[in-house]
């Protein structure tokens, strides 16, 4: 990868990372529904049973076969980095204060806390793994083989 090819996707991941945490502080997700409202000429979330009883039109924005992320929708780039979600499994997903507190930082420095943040979860699974953190790979496909996890009684 070239130094510039580098720099554009530690912006984008910075760019991401402060629409994830703005999404998390303001309790938002991503909507999988949407229906058509006509007077407003626009696209509108709602639930599934709204969107499909409501007589309008609608649509589903997620695919049942396609990967997910829960604040996101379809960028993956936070949900699939381990090192910032291990970083934000230390904060309670209720506790919108603290969200906001985060969207504050990463606001105004989105490239330095996507860089702090991602150190911190890798000191965080550091030090609840006994072996070194490898680059690469995600968290779940570590523990994917039944009796490899932390508390696995495969040992016993």
């Amino acid at each position: 990868m070239t130094a510039v090819a580098a720099i554009l996707e530690s912006r984008r991941d910075a760019n991401a990372l402060r629409r994830y945490i703005r999404e998390r502080a303001a309790g938002r997700g991503a909507t999988e529904w949407v229906v058509y409202d006509g007077s407003l000429g626009a696209w509108l979330a709602a639930d599934e049973v709204t969107a499909t009883t409501s007589g309008r039109a609608w649509r589903r924005v997620r695919r049942p076969s396609e990967p997910w992320c829960s604040v996101l929708g379809r960028d993956l780039s936070i949900a699939a980095d381990d090192e910032l979600q291990a970083t934000f499994a230390t904060i309670e997903p209720d506790d919108l204060s603290a969200w906001r507190c985060l969207h504050i930082a990463a606001d105004r420095s989105p490239s330095g806390c996507l860089a702090e943040w991602r150190a911190r979860g890798r000191r965080l699974l550091a030090a609840v793994s006994s072996e070194p953190v490898e680059a690469g790979g995600t968290l779940a496909g570590r523990f994917a083989a039944r009796g490899t996890g932390k508390r696995s009684l495969a040992a016993v």
